[in-house]
């Protein structure tokens, strides 16, 4: 296993940053069913987040967006404000064994969905 030291890590997590924040409004957290496609679109803030000790903290939580669908939700994808994906491959699920927890993944259309805690740690 490679290890690299807290300021590359550092380094790298800005990186990240850069990225949402590229293009001319906010970045989001994209939730997605696995056949209907997007459930709801969470705004970030800009900037998305700040790093410290090799830990992005997301910015100005708790963040929030509505549901498009019934459904559950069993994936997400952070983008920039244009739609490029950033991050991808985020599972959704009610355990600490998924990248997201949520309470439930079953919504309702209309819904509101409240992103409370985020963070993504640097290796």
């Amino acid at each position: 296993m490679l290890n690299y030291s807290v300021a590359t890590i550092n380094s790298r997590l800005n990186a990240v940053i850069s990225n949402i924040d590229a293009g001319s409004s906010f970045g989001k957290v994209r939730l997605l069913s696995s056949s209907a496609g997007t459930v709801s679109l969470i705004p970030l803030q800009k900037p998305s987040g700040t790093v410290l000790a090799g830990i992005l903290t997301f910015s100005g939580l708790p963040l929030a967006g509505p549901t498009l669908l019934s459904t559950n939700i069993v994936a997400a994808d952070v983008e920039d404000s244009t739609g490029t994906i950033v991050i991808s491959g985020l599972t959704v699920g009610q355990s600490t064994a998924y990248d997201i927890l949520m309470g439930t993944t079953l919504v309702s259309a209309g819904q509101t969905i409240t992103l409370t805690s985020a963070t993504i740690t640097g290796v």
